[in-house]
């Protein structure tokens, strides 16, 4: 009789088991449908009227959970605002949020001599931080750098130039050490910093992540 209880028993346990072991692979199957799903149907928001170029900026931003609050990061080595002696070659700022919020954006001003020269050293004075090694970036060649803000988690705010009155502001803002918005989509890619690389399985990432 003892033995035919015993026998009951680990049935029962191992019958338990199984159905744990069973609600739990749901469980993952229903978590990774839902990040499938949410992937898939948010849908990046693209802007690119420079009319409202300050909205999609931090500059006036309070509050931590802002759409535009870009993860605390500085963007000051962008214009403060678009004035008549601007000529905007060129403007895009890209938010996407399947889950964790990211930007992406450029924007393309050719400035006249004295003015070129004036916001030249005004990025020159910015006091730039060291970006060579984040998320694979080399030592800039493609243009000049004027300025940085690089972040060893959140990327890269930045400044360069042909050095023919021409600047190019671009960023790339994320978290988790990559970037769901397929960025080569939506910038050129002479404006990602050389060797540029926030793929989802990217050397940095890998080396990076707990």
């Amino acid at each position: 009789m003892n033995t035919d209880k015993s026998k009951k028993i680990i049935i029962i346990v191992i019958a338990i088991v199984a159905a744990i072991s069973a609600l739990c692979s749901i469980a993952a199957a229903v978590l990774v449908g839902i990040f499938v799903v949410g992937s898939v149907t948010t849908k990046p928001e693209v802007y690119t009227d420079i009319t409202n170029y300050r909205e999609y900026m931090s500059f006036d931003v309070t509050d931590a959970d802002s759409q535009w609050n870009k993860w605390g990061i500085d963007e000051s080595i962008w214009p403060q605002e678009i004035t008549d002696k601007m000529t905007i070659a060129d403007y895009k700022m890209v938010y996407y949020n399947p889950w964790d919020a990211q930007y992406l954006g450029y924007l393309v001003v050719d400035y006249s001599n004295e003015d070129y020269l004036k916001e030249s050293e005004r990025l020159k004075s910015y006091q730039s931080t060291d970006y060579i090694g984040y998320y694979s970036v080399e030592e800039e060649k493609t243009y000049a750098l004027l300025a940085i803000n690089a972040d060893s988690y959140n990327g890269f705010v930045y400044a360069l130039t042909d050095g023919k009155n021409r600047i190019i502001y671009a960023e790339q803002i994320f978290c988790n050490y990559y970037m769901d918005l397929d960025y080569d989509k939506h910038i050129p890619h002479e404006y990602l910093l050389d060797g540029f690389d926030a793929s989802s399985d990217n050397p940095y990432a890998l080396a990076n992540r707990d």
